[in-house]
């Protein structure tokens, strides 16, 4: 059972050392700019994921994407 605990716990801790799969750009931008624009989506998708926390609780993600699409920015997949 030890083994099982150790091995999940393992997979776990890597999946949070892996690397960001890409990132969020617009022509003209700064990359403190953009963490900014990054930071405001952010807010907004939690704000609106705990308002609507029944509809559906996983929704914050694709709220943060939808806001920095709406600013302008497109995400540019690292290649694998």
């Amino acid at each position: 059972m030890q083994l099982v605990y150790g091995t999940v716990l393992i997979g776990m801790l890597s999946g949070c050392a892996t690397a960001p799969s890409g990132h969020w750009e617009q022509a003209g931008r700064t990359e403190l700019e953009t963490q900014d624009a990054l930071a405001h989506c952010e807010k907004v998708a939690y704000l609106e994921s705990q308002r609507n926390k029944t509809d559906e609780p996983f929704k914050g993600p694709i709220i943060e994407k939808q806001c920095m699409q709406r600013l302008g920015y497109t995400y540019i997949k690292h290649p694998t």
